[in-house]
């Protein structure tokens, strides 16, 4: 039900795997997809329950159930639920894979054997593949991360998220251009993601391109005026190029929007040391 978490497809005859009042358990279940996707969950979760009484042994009804009880924080019972619909369909790989999905969120260390299970079963997974990157990435596990963060792309060209970890990853290698292109692909599908266009230009300063610096954190703030680290971020190119009047703008903005942490990030910040003497600069920071 979750974005991460997927719907078990459905039998074609619903009667014949699941009793006489599996059409009930249907409504039921369909009643509950409605509540959770408009966060009413405790609804969600009375619809599923009366879906299960009709048809215990439908496991996409338990599999939904974990979804929902994970989302109201309802660990120890979405997991028996996610495990009841393992048990009822040990063979499915969309039951494998949330069972595996909630391990890795929970930050429980079986999440990787559920994830690999789900891959032998179904071996183009993007999502169970990306998940794997995230397990390797949280443990330090860099160059099986972004095997598993390749895989994913491979198998799903548009998965940004995926991209997104993968341009992290090759930035901490410092592996810029890498970044970069995996930034610039999430650009070729999501044009409007502000997110994207200030980590490209992040890498754009780090790569001495000052027009795509320029260019990017402005598009950035472009399609998101609160984005605090863009106008930060652009006050500090500005500054770093000798260009006090654009950066003292920049750094207004980024005071307007939350003037504590802005005090916190200058205090040593070097790229903003030819604007220490600049007289507005203290003023900047000290106005209330």
């Amino acid at each position: 039900m979750e974005e991460d978490s997927k719907a078990t497809p459905e039998p074609p005859d619903l009667q014949q795997q699941y009793g006489p009042d599996a059409e009930k358990a249907r409504q039921h279940n369909e009643r509950a997809k409605k509540f959770f996707e408009t966060g009413e969950y405790s609804q969600a979760e009375v619809e599923v329950r009366e879906a299960i009484k009709l048809a215990p042994n439908w496991a996409a009804l338990h599999d939904n159930l974990g979804t929902i009880c994970s989302e109201q924080n309802k660990f120890q019972e979405a997991l028996i639920h996610y495990v009841d619909a393992l048990r009822i369909d040990p063979e499915s790989p969309t039951v494998t894979y949330n069972l595996g999905y909630f391990l890795l969120q929970t930050g429980l260390d079986t999440a990787q054997f559920f994830l690999e299970k789900t891959l032998e079963r179904e071996p183009i997974y993007p999502d169970a593949r990306r998940a794997l990157g995230d397990l390797f990435m949280d443990r330090g596990e860099n160059s099986k991360a972004i095997s598993a963060f390749a895989r994913a792309i491979e198998q799903n060209p548009k998965d940004t998220r995926a991209r997104f970890r993968l341009s992290d990853l090759f930035w901490e290698q410092g592996d810029y251009h890498e970044s970069a292109q995996q930034l610039q692909s999430i650009l070729q599908y999501t044009p409007d993601d502000p997110v994207a266009w200030h980590n490209l230009g992040l890498i754009a300063i780090v790569l001495k391109d000052g027009p795509l610096a320029e260019d990017s954190l402005c598009r950035a703030i472009e399609l998101d005026p609160s984005y605090l680290l863009a106008h930060y971020h652009l006050a500090c190119f500005y500054a770093e190029n000798f260009q006090l009047e654009q950066a003292l703008y920049c750094l207004d903005k980024a005071v307007a929007l939350d003037r504590e942490q802005v005090r916190e990030w200058v205090q040593e910040d070097e790229k903003l040391e030819r604007l220490r003497s600049h007289p507005r600069f203290e003023q900047l920071l000290s106005e209330d």
